[in-house]
């Protein structure tokens, strides 16, 4: 799946280094939508369109409200709402973004630390989430939080903060780095080597890069109970999240 369009920018180009963009990316009836970098932690949001049903689905909240509303508006049907985590930078315009679709907020069902009139359901493991025609699959990928997920659509996977062009996400306990590895292993690296890695922060990849840099660094691992960022050993950029 290529971007078919990098269609325009987005935002007050006075306050940040990085001004969002709005990147659009077709497959088979499919739209979508990359609007990103956002706030101060560069981060990305998507909406996934079913062109022919009018339906959309928002993935994550980030800081810098107008872009991503105006990029709402202008896809429309935004029907439901889905966190890949609970981190802060990843739900930062979650009152505005809830004003203007009226959606309703998923999460994985095993994220914590959520108060409980924040969302209105939990995505186990393998469900589907329709919109339009088109099913979105819910992948558990446990590391960076708890409850992470990924979400398959199409020739593309939306990672979170759980794989990133150049390396894992960010860890911030024992045994997490093992746990996110183990994620990625298990349920992203198997998908197809030209699908597209659509990630929380930074720059797209592919699962056949990812698997390239994943092997490379098994031949140079950290030490066991390590935790904070990684790089495959062939890659020099840097992520946050």
């Amino acid at each position: 799946m290529q971007p078919q369009v990098r269609s325009r920018r987005l935002g007050g180009a006075e306050l940040r280094t990085h001004v969002p963009d709005v990147t659009v990316f077709g497959d088979n009836g499919l739209r979508i939508v990359k609007i990103g970098p956002m706030g101060p932690f560069d981060n990305n949001a998507y909406i996934v369109r079913d062109v022919a049903a009018g339906a959309s689905l928002l993935v994550d909240m980030p800081l810098d409200e107008t872009p991503l509303l105006d990029a709402i508006a202008a896809e429309g049907g935004v029907q439901t709402i889905i966190a890949t985590h609970w981190h802060p930078d990843h739900w930062a315009s979650y009152d505005a973004v809830r004003r203007a679709t009226q959606a309703p907020v998923l999460v994985g069902d095993k994220e914590i630390k959520i108060p409980k009139d924040r969302v209105d359901g939990r995505l186990e493991d393998g469900r589907e989430v329709r919109v339009g025609s088109a099913r979105i699959t819910v992948l558990h990928t446990p590391g960076h939080t708890l409850g992470s997920i990924s979400l398959r659509t199409g020739r593309a996977v939306i990672s979170g903060d759980t794989l990133f062009d150049g390396g894992p996400g960010r860890t911030f306990a024992r045994g997490d780095l093992e746990t996110i590895l183990a994620s990625i292993e298990a349920k992203l690296l198997p998908l197809p080597a030209e699908t597209v890695v659509l990630p929380g922060h930074g720059a797209n990849t592919t699962i056949g890069e990812s698997r390239h840099g994943f092997d490379a660094y098994r031949l140079e691992p950290k030490a066991a109970g390590y935790f904070g960022d990684v790089e495959w050993p062939a890659s020099n950029e840097g992520r946050v999240g």
